[in-house]
Protein backbone atom coordinates (compact mmCIF):
# COMPACT_ATOMS: atom_id res chain seq x y z
CA UNK A 1 0.00 0.00 0.00
CA UNK A 2 1.49 3.55 -1.30
CA UNK A 3 1.77 5.60 1.61
CA UNK A 4 0.22 8.76 1.19
CA UNK A 5 3.07 12.30 0.74
CA UNK A 6 3.40 14.12 3.93
CA UNK A 7 1.92 17.13 2.56
CA UNK A 8 -1.05 16.04 2.68
CA UNK A 9 -1.63 14.07 5.68
CA UNK A 10 -0.27 17.61 7.52
CA UNK A 11 -3.23 18.56 5.41
CA UNK A 12 -5.41 16.65 6.63
CA UNK A 13 -4.40 17.00 10.41
CA UNK A 14 -5.04 21.34 9.91
CA UNK A 15 -8.77 20.66 8.37
CA UNK A 16 -9.14 18.25 11.42
CA UNK A 17 -7.87 20.72 13.54
CA UNK A 18 -9.57 24.07 12.24
CA UNK A 19 -12.75 22.38 12.21
CA UNK A 20 -12.68 21.59 15.93
CA UNK A 21 -11.42 24.98 16.33
CA UNK A 22 -14.17 26.68 14.41
CA UNK A 23 -16.67 24.81 16.36
CA UNK A 24 -15.47 26.54 19.57
CA UNK A 25 -15.36 29.95 18.06
CA UNK A 26 -18.89 29.95 16.88
CA UNK A 27 -19.76 29.09 20.47
CA UNK A 28 -17.55 31.21 21.77
CA UNK A 29 -18.38 34.21 19.00
CA UNK A 30 -22.47 33.68 19.87
CA UNK A 31 -21.95 34.11 23.98
CA UNK A 32 -19.74 36.80 23.31
CA UNK A 33 -22.50 38.41 20.93
CA UNK A 34 -25.19 37.35 23.58
CA UNK A 35 -23.01 39.17 26.48
CA UNK A 36 -22.34 42.44 24.16
CA UNK A 37 -26.34 42.35 23.78
CA UNK A 38 -27.21 42.08 27.21
CA UNK A 39 -24.10 44.75 28.24
CA UNK A 40 -26.21 47.40 25.40
CA UNK A 41 -29.47 46.37 26.84
CA UNK A 42 -28.82 47.38 29.89
CA UNK A 43 -26.99 50.40 29.16
CA UNK A 44 -29.74 51.26 26.96
CA UNK A 45 -32.09 51.02 29.70
CA UNK A 46 -30.00 53.16 32.45
CA UNK A 47 -29.62 55.75 29.11
CA UNK A 48 -33.80 55.32 28.92
CA UNK A 49 -33.96 56.01 32.71
CA UNK A 50 -31.76 59.09 32.32
CA UNK A 51 -33.40 61.15 29.77
CA UNK A 52 -36.84 60.04 31.11
CA UNK A 53 -35.70 62.49 34.32
CA UNK A 54 -33.59 65.13 31.78
CA UNK A 55 -30.69 63.77 34.16
CA UNK A 56 -32.12 65.25 37.04
CA UNK A 57 -31.64 64.25 40.64
CA UNK A 58 -34.18 62.61 42.07
CA UNK A 59 -35.91 61.45 44.67
CA UNK A 60 -39.09 58.66 44.73
CA UNK A 61 -40.50 59.58 48.32
CA UNK A 62 -40.00 62.41 50.91
CA UNK A 63 -37.86 60.99 52.79
CA UNK A 64 -35.76 61.27 49.86
CA UNK A 65 -36.36 64.85 48.82
CA UNK A 66 -35.49 65.58 52.63
CA UNK A 67 -32.01 63.64 52.21
CA UNK A 68 -31.29 65.35 49.11
CA UNK A 69 -31.60 69.03 50.56
CA UNK A 70 -29.91 67.33 54.15
CA UNK A 71 -27.05 67.02 51.40
CA UNK A 72 -27.00 69.93 50.10
CA UNK A 73 -26.33 71.56 53.60
CA UNK A 74 -29.61 72.66 54.35
CA UNK A 75 -31.00 72.50 57.77
CA UNK A 76 -34.31 70.32 56.38
CA UNK A 77 -34.06 68.29 59.66
CA UNK A 78 -37.74 67.40 59.88
CA UNK A 79 -41.11 67.56 57.52
CA UNK A 80 -43.84 68.61 58.23
CA UNK A 81 -47.11 67.68 55.70
CA UNK A 82 -49.28 70.15 57.94
CA UNK A 83 -50.17 72.69 55.19
CA UNK A 84 -50.48 75.26 58.60
CA UNK A 85 -46.94 74.00 60.35
CA UNK A 86 -44.56 76.64 61.05
CA UNK A 87 -42.13 77.67 57.48
CA UNK A 88 -45.71 76.12 55.34
CA UNK A 89 -46.59 79.35 53.08
CA UNK A 90 -49.49 81.37 54.30
CA UNK A 91 -52.16 80.01 51.63
CA UNK A 92 -51.24 76.70 52.19
CA UNK A 93 -49.51 74.45 50.15
CA UNK A 94 -50.22 73.52 46.41
CA UNK A 95 -53.02 70.74 45.85
CA UNK A 96 -54.29 71.25 49.34
CA UNK A 97 -57.30 73.21 50.81
CA UNK A 98 -59.21 74.67 54.36
CA UNK A 99 -61.21 72.87 55.75
CA UNK A 100 -63.62 75.88 54.09
CA UNK A 101 -62.74 75.59 50.99
CA UNK A 102 -65.53 75.60 48.16
CA UNK A 103 -65.91 72.34 45.77
CA UNK A 104 -64.21 75.06 42.88
CA UNK A 105 -61.14 75.95 45.16
CA UNK A 106 -61.34 71.89 45.98
CA UNK A 107 -61.70 71.40 42.46
CA UNK A 108 -58.49 73.86 41.50
CA UNK A 109 -56.37 72.10 43.57
CA UNK A 110 -56.41 69.00 42.96
CA UNK A 111 -55.94 70.31 39.03
CA UNK A 112 -52.54 69.98 40.42
CA UNK A 113 -52.24 66.79 40.52
CA UNK A 114 -49.87 66.54 43.37
CA UNK A 115 -49.40 62.93 45.39
CA UNK A 116 -47.67 64.54 48.50
CA UNK A 117 -46.54 67.98 49.41
CA UNK A 118 -44.31 68.92 52.97
CA UNK A 119 -42.25 71.33 54.62
CA UNK A 120 -38.73 71.91 56.12
CA UNK A 121 -36.91 74.33 57.52
CA UNK A 122 -36.25 76.56 60.89
CA UNK A 123 -38.26 79.91 59.80
CA UNK A 124 -40.87 80.95 56.96
CA UNK A 125 -38.22 83.44 55.67
CA UNK A 126 -35.99 80.05 56.09
CA UNK A 127 -37.46 76.85 54.82
CA UNK A 128 -38.79 74.32 51.78
CA UNK A 129 -41.57 73.53 50.58
CA UNK A 130 -41.59 70.23 48.57
CA UNK A 131 -43.78 68.18 46.00
CA UNK A 132 -44.19 65.27 44.60
CA UNK A 133 -46.28 65.58 41.56
CA UNK A 134 -48.09 62.71 40.36
CA UNK A 135 -48.00 64.24 36.81
CA UNK A 136 -44.79 66.57 36.66
CA UNK A 137 -46.16 67.61 32.90
CA UNK A 138 -49.36 68.38 34.28
CA UNK A 139 -47.13 70.71 37.21
CA UNK A 140 -45.32 72.60 34.89
CA UNK A 141 -48.39 73.22 32.38
CA UNK A 142 -49.94 74.75 35.31
CA UNK A 143 -47.28 76.86 36.72
CA UNK A 144 -46.94 78.11 32.99
CA UNK A 145 -50.40 79.10 32.50
CA UNK A 146 -50.54 81.13 36.33
CA UNK A 147 -47.13 82.91 35.89
CA UNK A 148 -48.31 84.12 32.01
CA UNK A 149 -51.96 84.87 33.68
CA UNK A 150 -50.78 86.71 36.61
CA UNK A 151 -47.79 88.18 34.40
CA UNK A 152 -50.71 89.81 32.25
CA UNK A 153 -52.63 90.81 35.15
CA UNK A 154 -49.95 92.63 36.67
CA UNK A 155 -48.86 94.09 32.54
CA UNK A 156 -45.85 91.98 33.39
CA UNK A 157 -44.34 93.11 36.36
CA UNK A 158 -45.05 89.56 37.79
CA UNK A 159 -41.05 88.71 39.13
CA UNK A 160 -41.89 84.66 39.32
CA UNK A 161 -42.00 84.83 35.26
CA UNK A 162 -39.35 86.23 34.54
CA UNK A 163 -36.83 84.58 36.79
CA UNK A 164 -38.80 81.40 37.38
CA UNK A 165 -40.30 80.31 41.11
CA UNK A 166 -39.91 76.59 41.36
CA UNK A 167 -36.67 73.93 41.50
CA UNK A 168 -37.17 70.61 39.41
CA UNK A 169 -35.64 67.20 39.90
CA UNK A 170 -36.79 64.31 38.08
CA UNK A 171 -39.69 63.23 40.28
CA UNK A 172 -39.48 66.73 42.57
CA UNK A 173 -40.13 69.97 43.29
CA UNK A 174 -38.96 72.64 45.56
CA UNK A 175 -39.96 76.04 46.36
CA UNK A 176 -38.06 77.74 48.68
CA UNK A 177 -39.34 80.51 50.67
CA UNK A 178 -36.18 82.64 50.56
CA UNK A 179 -34.99 83.99 46.82
CA UNK A 180 -33.96 81.36 44.75
CA UNK A 181 -30.27 82.43 44.93
CA UNK A 182 -30.57 82.48 48.35
CA UNK A 183 -31.80 78.82 48.18
CA UNK A 184 -28.65 77.03 48.53
CA UNK A 185 -29.82 74.34 45.62
CA UNK A 186 -28.68 76.20 42.56
CA UNK A 187 -25.89 73.63 42.29
CA UNK A 188 -26.91 70.91 43.49
CA UNK A 189 -28.23 69.93 39.95
CA UNK A 190 -32.04 70.98 40.44
CA UNK A 191 -33.43 73.53 37.44
CA UNK A 192 -35.58 76.14 37.78
CA UNK A 193 -38.67 75.89 35.18
CA UNK A 194 -38.72 79.43 33.66
CA UNK A 195 -41.92 80.14 30.80
CA UNK A 196 -40.70 83.84 30.26
CA UNK A 197 -41.27 84.39 26.34
CA UNK A 198 -38.26 86.58 26.57
CA UNK A 199 -35.92 84.51 28.41
CA UNK A 200 -32.46 84.40 27.45
CA UNK A 201 -29.87 82.41 29.28
CA UNK A 202 -26.07 83.28 29.14
CA UNK A 203 -23.70 81.38 27.95
CA UNK A 204 -22.32 78.72 30.07
CA UNK A 205 -25.18 77.71 31.88
CA UNK A 206 -27.31 74.58 31.93
CA UNK A 207 -30.68 75.10 29.47
CA UNK A 208 -32.90 72.32 28.63
CA UNK A 209 -36.21 71.89 27.41
CA UNK A 210 -39.39 71.38 30.14
CA UNK A 211 -42.14 68.99 29.52
CA UNK A 212 -44.01 71.77 28.31
CA UNK A 213 -44.13 74.09 25.43
CA UNK A 214 -42.47 77.52 25.81
CA UNK A 215 -40.76 76.91 29.03
CA UNK A 216 -37.29 76.01 29.87
CA UNK A 217 -35.38 74.24 33.01
CA UNK A 218 -32.17 76.18 33.48
CA UNK A 219 -29.69 77.47 36.23
CA UNK A 220 -29.97 80.63 35.24
CA UNK A 221 -31.42 83.28 36.99
CA UNK A 222 -31.85 86.57 34.87
CA UNK A 223 -30.27 90.01 36.59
Amino acid sequence: MRRLPSTLAIGTVFVALATVTGCGSDSDSAKAAGDVAGSSGSAGQADEKDQAGGGLPGAGTMRGAQEFLLGAGLPCTSVSTDRNAKGAPAQGFLGTTSATATDEEKRKAASWRIKEAGVCGEHHGSSWVIYLPEDMETFQRKYRDAALETAKESDGSYGSLRTGRYLFGADFVVDPTSSLRDSGLLETGLLILNCDPGLKVASGYRKQDALVDGCALTNYIPG
